[in-house]
Parts: C-alpha cells; structure tokens; sequence
C-alpha cells in the first residue's frame, strides 16, 4: 500500500500523464483487496457465497418483476 502511495505521489510531482497515476491507483486498488478479504479458507467461502447468493437475488428481483402498465408511448 505504501509504494502504491509514493508512486501515486511520485508521478504527479513529476508531471506524469492522467493515464499513469490512473494506473498507479488502479495497481494501488488490486494490491488491497488480498488485505480486505479474509485469510481462512471457511471465511473466504463464506464471503464468496453471500456474494453469490446476493447476486442471484439481485436477478431475481430484475427478471420476475411484473410488466409495467404504461408502454411508454405519451398521450396528448
């Protein structure tokens, strides 16, 4: 996390591009999650299936919803 900062800092005190400190944020970001995530094999599974359980939830919820009453065409 440390040498994702000073590279952050580094490269707008040099004057880099937007692409280069996008990069370096985005290299920042990836190297964190390890950090964030639990390390036991259980926990892990767990995290891994809630969001897996979530994300089939959120489907559910998009495709069973009933059609909507207006077509979308305005009446005058």
């Amino acid at each position: 996390m440390f040498g994702g900062g000073v590279a952050v800092g580094g490269a707008a005190y040099l004057g880099a591009s937007w692409w280069v400190f996008l990069c370096s944020v985005l290299c920042t970001a990836i190297a964190g999650v390890p950090a964030v995530l639990p390390q036991e094999s259980e926990h892990r599974r767990d995290v891994m299936r809630e969001f897996l359980r979530h994300r089939e939830r959120m489907y559910r919820l998009r495709h069973e919803r009933p059609p909507s009453r207006t077509t979308g065409r305005r009446t005058a």
